[in-house]
This record gives C-alpha cells, structure tokens and sequence, in this order.
C-alpha cells in the first residue's frame, strides 16, 4: 500500500478507532441480556425458595438502548424446563443483535447460544457463537467436579482450557447482572454468589443487594419491582425485578440502559436516527490545551477517580501529586533500567488462549518477520513495521485472537496489539499489552487504547496501529493485562477528568475537525 494512503488510513484511525470499549462494551450488551435471568437456585443459602423457570417456560426480549430512546440491539432469551438425570432444572436459549453505523461504518454483532442450569447446582452446559461479519468465536463447556472445562474455537484452532470453580455458577457476563432475579430478596437482604463470565474466562464474586420496592411503568402500566444492584469487579449495575422475576429495566454504569420490550420492537431495523454514538460516550473530555502529538512530554492532572485507579508510574510517565509528566522514550538511553523479575517472564514471555505464543504458526510467522539475528530492539522494530504496514486498519467487533488475526490480517488496536504480543514472544522478547488512553483530534477528546510496551532494560511502549515505534506523550497508561483485565475500564467510564497543562513543544487552541471520510 502506498505510503500516502497510510498515512491517510492512520489519520483517520487516529480520529475514530482509538476505543477498545467499542469492542468490549459491544460484546458485553448481549451477554448482559442472559444475566437478566435467574441462573441458579441456591438452596444451601436460600432455603425454600424455588425458581418459575424450573416449573414453567419464559420468553423474554429486551432491548439495549444508551439514553433511553437511542436503540443499539436487543437479547431474546428463552427457558423451557429440562430434567437430566432425575435432576430439575431448565435449558436457556440466547440470540442476540447489536447493531449501528459507527461514524458511516456498518458495525453488526451476534451472538447465539444455548445453556443448561441445574436447579441444584447451577450452570452446567454452555454453548455459544459471537459473529461480527467474517470474524466469529465459539465457546462450548460444561461444569463438573467444581472444574470448568471448556474449547475456545477460534481461526480453525480448538484450545482446551479449564477453571476450578466454587459450587454453584451462574453465568455473567461482568457488568454486575448476575442473579438480578434471585427470588425474592427482600430490600435490605444481601447474597454473595459466584459467577462465571465467558467473556473474560473468569469466575469472579457477585454481592447481590436488593435496595427497595419500586413501581414504575411499563407500556403505559404500572409495574410492581423490587430494586437490585449486583457488584462484581468493582461494577454496579441496577435492575427493576417484575413479582415474575422477570427484569423490566436495567441500568449500567457506562449509560446502557436495557428495558423489557415486545417482539416486533426488537425485530424491526434499527433507525439512524436511534444509533448511538457509542465512541463520544466511552471518551474521556479535558480541559486546557489540545495535547501536541509531535511534543516530547506532556504534563496532565487527572481527578475524578478512586486512588486505587491512578495511572501507574515508570520511566515513561512520572506522578507528582495530582498531575503526571509523560514523556516520549528513547530507546537508545540506557541510563534508565527497570526490574525484570521470574514472574515478569512467566507473564510476559508465555502464552494464554488468546495469545497464542507457541503455536506453530505463530512461531512461524515470528521467525520470518524478525528474522533470528539482532537486538531485542531491533527484532521487536521489524515486528512493528510489518503489522503497520500489513494489517489493514479496519474496525473490528470480536474479541481478538493472535491466531485470528493472523489469519484475517485485519483489525483495530486491540488486534494489533494481540498479534504483535505473541509475535514478539515467540521471538523471545518479553511483551506486555497496556490499556490507557489516547488523544483524538477529531472527537477533541482522550479515547480508550491498547498498545504493546516491550521489555529491552526497561519498559518500551510501542503503538503498531499508528506505526509509532515509541509512543506519543498523548498515550496515558492505565493499567497493564490481558482480557481478564478489561473489565477494569469500568470505573474510569464516566468519572475521570483530565487537564492538560502543559506541552514541550507548543500546544495548539483546539480545533473542530471535519468528520473523517469511511476509509
């Protein structure tokens, strides 16, 4: 591809792709919907109560809308009874819809799948496929002996995996859903349950609070509810639970709202007028000057969040007080090191189900992209120029594998930092994927971004979406990890604030751009 043509493609990747939400948060709007039902009955902590969908079929829709009329999707979910084995319990059906036009691009996700809960002891079958056009993932396991064993499908490749789990499971899907319907809790009753998320292959714990009766109305007739707010990783989301146990209304902490809707309401297509701007939402407004990307520092105050999510400091950006000084690295002073401990390379050098660092073809790919000769630097430089100059930048709604990528050699920040982690580990370069944020000149705005930073004496952070081979001040880290970490942007959506203050090299006034053509 001619370099003028890429460096188009960047300007505007630059304007509009930035925000790992737009994979994440998408991904979670439909497995929120299936947390919407009761998925276990808990009889050691609740005895007697018992659940409808054990004894009676249900059949609910629900839309996903951020305000309340912008509609993005809906969630169809189905339980019919089904005894194994002499064992009550019920089978769950999912099939779900997000789409909208995102800045003129067509985005659309999937997601269908089955499950089957015990009465006794919760989830013990699941099934599901999410499809984002060409890009698709399947999930199957099930549940025994206190181990979660399950296959991610991904790129033509079946990896096994499994989780030790604590009695009874209910599946989540991380925004603090699960169990919205247990029965019957009473307003100031709490339960602690624990829930398995196959988003993230987790399993965390769910504090699940009812808070209070509440009526309110529902097409036009009053709904008798009782208010539940469920906290899982730091997340808490509301929900208005019918005498049905059914929801009729639930509130996220990022502006999703989702709501109990007819049939015909979900089906119909989804009007422009309705889509949500869901990258305006997910960014992060400042004050003062627009950031310059070409400076060499920049100095930022940051307020609004707990001091347990405060950026972490290194030899790239330093905290004094309230405020930090980022700076652009140079790889050539060696006059700043950190430390490398064996965990540092258990973590950074191995492999995790997404990032498939031994496989073959990654291995393959890895030798003949940095080839078997010169520093980490250097090997680690030609892995950034290939994936700049070879992934076609395009938005992509998955939950990105190195493999995957590999194949379709297509993606946003999140694919490019997933294969360029496993390439540049499986060239024995110690890699790790940092989650901050980034400047956009476009929204005038700081977006949610993912990049690599590779260990060479001391944390490089790399940008191969921008064909940055060390980083502009503009990127602020948040945090470090891989897909079970995602979950932690939770707590900076909607209540971090941050003022520039200043730049090295001349901060600009801000302007309005012109939206950005489709590329």
């Amino acid at each position: 591809m001619p370099l003028r043509e890429r460096k188009e493609i960047q300007k505007v990747l630059r304007t509009y792709k930035r925000l790992i939400p737009a994979l994440i948060i998408l991904f979670w709007l439909v497995m929120v919907g299936m947390l919407v039902y009761r998925e276990v009955v808990l009889p050691r902590m609740y005895r007697g109560l018992t659940s409808r969908r054990i004894d009676l079929p249900q059949d609910l829709w629900l839309g996903l809308y951020f305000s309340e009329e912008q509609s993005v999707g809906f969630v169809h979910l189905r339980t019919s009874p089904e005894e194994r084995a002499e064992e009550k319990g019920y089978a769950l059906s999912v099939n779900a819809r997000v789409e909208f036009p995102l800045f003129g691009q067509e985005t659309r996700m999937r997601i269908a799948g089955t499950a089957w809960m015990s009465g006794l002891t919760g989830l013990k079958e699941f099934d599901f496929r999410l499809n984002a056009e060409e890009h698709e993932m399947h999930i199957e396991g099930t549940v025994e002996d206190n181990t979660l064993k399950a296959t991610l499908h991904t790129a033509g490749e079946a990896i096994p995996f499994s989780l030790p789990v604590p009695g009874e499971l209910l599946l989540s899907g991380n925004l603090g859903m699960n169990a919205v319907s247990l029965p019957r809790l009473l307003p100031g009753q709490v339960a602690f349950v624990d829930a398995f998320d196959p988003t993230t292959m987790s399993v965390g714990r769910a504090k699940i609070e009812a808070l209070r009766y509440e009526t309110i109305e529902l097409a036009g007739e009053p709904v008798d509810t009782i208010v539940v707010a469920t906290t899982i990783s730091g997340i808490t989301t509301h929900a208005w639970i019918s005498k049905e146990e059914e929801i009729v209304r639930a509130e996220t902490p990022f502006g999703l709202i989702i709501k109990k809707i007819e049939p015909q309401d979900a089906i119909e297509p989804l009007r422009a007028e309705e889509t949500a701007n869901i990258i305006r939402r997910l960014s992060v407004s400042s004050t003062g000057p627009a950031p310059d990307e070409d400076a060499q520092s920049l100095r930022v105050r940051i307020s609004g969040i707990s001091e347990s999510l405060m950026p972490p400091e290194d030899t790239r950006q330093r905290r004094d007080g309230d405020t930090w000084l980022i700076t652009r690295q140079d790889p050539a002073d060696t006059s700043l090191t950190e430390p490398f401990t064996s965990e540092d390379a258990d973590a950074c050098l191995g492999a995790d189900m997404f990032i498939q660092t031994t496989h073959p073809r990654i291995r393959e790919a890895a030798r003949e992209i940095a080839g078997e000769s010169g520093t980490p630097w250097e090997m680690a430089v030609r892995i950034h120029d290939w994936l700049y100059e070879n992934i076609d930048k395009k938005s992509v709604l998955s939950v990105p594998s190195a493999l995957s990528v590999l194949e379709t050699m297509e993606g946003d920040c999140n694919e490019h930092a997933v294969l360029f982690t496993a390439l540049a580990r499986a060239a024995g370069i110690p890699t790790r994927i940092t989650i901050g944020l980034a400047w956009s000149p476009f929204m005038n705005a700081f977006g949610y971004h993912a990049w690599p930073e590779i260990y060479v004496g001391r944390w490089i952070a790399m940008d191969p979406t921008f064909g940055e081979r060390t980083v502009n001040p503009a990127h602020i880290k948040l945090f470090t990890g891989g897909i079970d970490q995602w979950p932690r942007l939770m707590g900076y959506l909607g209540t971090m604030r941050l003022e520039i203050l200043a730049g090295d090299a001349g901060a600009t006034p801000r302007e309005t751009e012109e939206e950005p053509t489709r590329p």
